[in-house]
């Protein structure tokens, strides 16, 4: 009973893995004659071998790799195996497509002597990737693509900053925690160092830009860093305490809050 458990699992994750890199011999060669395949999009209910086999051939799911996943035996009789969990696929590098999502997966295998053969499968996606009766979430694509498309435009942000005795610094935004005023100087104070620039906090503010908050005359933060807010401080990475304008304490914490919200969902610095 135990080396049936691990084939069923073992099958499980090598006809997925073969399946998304294009390869369908496999699943083809498991299937059973009765097999049964239900999927994401509406009234997407497929019965029998040859009907299952013209239908995956005609799939239109481009290569991709499968970052995590977890299958488990989660019920079983004398010859019906059922596995079920879920695995994050991604579309490979060098892709055409731009698109991920988190599939949940349910496969029932049935002992016949001793071959295993897929009796069932089933493939679920969360509501809001199902459109256009796709198998694949192709408007999921289109999210991602603009996900990507922002997170590769901000890691390629940089901030052209001058030190002094005309030294010239090329910082990643993504790397600068906050922007101290010094006088008529500034510390620029990023993960791994303090950069003492001869620009004003002001000319540094304009060059900074989206993600970046003046919260004090003396202050920009990045607000990927933000940890904390209460009345009159803000609280960020590794326990810096930095000061609130009492006058203008309101505004920024509305300020803070939209930019953190819109940074989760547009994916800012």
């Amino acid at each position: 009973m135990i080396s049936i458990y691990h084939q069923a699992e073992e099958l499980t994750k090598q006809v997925i893995e073969s399946f998304y890199h294009q390869d369908l011999n496999l699943l083809i060669q498991k299937l059973h004659p009765d097999v049964t395949w239900i999927g994401a999009a509406d009234g997407e209910c497929i019965k029998g071998y040859e009907q299952v086999c013209e239908y995956i051939k005609n799939i239109d799911v481009p290569r991709c790799d499968i970052l995590k996943k977890e299958f488990q035996v989660v019920a079983n009789s004398d010859d019906i195996f059922i596995v079920a969990g879920w695995m994050e696929v991604a579309a490979s590098q060098g892709s055409s497509e731009v698109l991920g999502a988190v599939q949940r997966i349910s496969l029932i295998w049935k002992t016949e002597g001793q071959k295993i053969k897929l009796l069932h499968f089933h493939v679920s996606n969360p509501i809001e990737f199902h459109k256009n009766n796709k198998y694949f979430p192709r408007s999921m694509g289109a999210k991602t693509y603009e996900y990507v498309r922002k997170l590769l435009s901000q890691n390629r942000r940089r901030l052209i900053a001058c030190g002094k005795h005309d030294q010239t610094y090329v910082i990643r935004n993504i790397d600068i925690v906050y922007i101290e005023a010094k006088n008529t100087d500034s510390v620029i104070h990023c993960l791994n160092r303090d950069i003492l620039s001869r620009e004003s906090i002001s000319n540094l503010e304009k060059k900074v830009g989206e993600g970046f908050i003046k919260t004090h005359r003396s202050f920009i933060v990045n607000s990927r860093y933000i940890t904390g807010i209460k009345r009159y401080q803000l609280t960020i990475s590794q326990g810096i305490e930095l000061p609130i304008p009492e006058k203008k304490y309101r505004n920024i914490k509305e300020k803070i809050l939209r930019t953190v919200n819109q940074r989760e969902n547009e994916i800012y610095i």
